[in-house]
């Protein structure tokens, strides 16, 4: 499960799936994202990178702020 949570990405466009299961994850393995930056450092490393950059670029400073961004 760990190795999922590191290795996540969206598959097929589908954000919404990618999403939920990284919010899953990231209640499943806590202790693999110790802080905030290191969970949006995870998320938005698993996004396409048309997506990533426009995520990076609006700078979140939170997981759900960059989830909005991203949906």
């Amino acid at each position: 499960m760990e190795d999922e949570f590191y290795n996540l990405s969206v598959k097929e466009n589908d954000l919404k799936t990618y999403v939920i299961r990284f919010q899953e994850l990231a209640v499943l393995c806590p202790n693999k994202a110790p802080n905030n930056e290191k969970l949006m450092e995870f998320f938005i490393g698993g996004l396409p990178r048309s997506i990533e950059g426009n995520v990076t670029a609006s700078k979140p400073q939170t997981l759900e702020e960059a989830i909005n961004i991203t949906l």
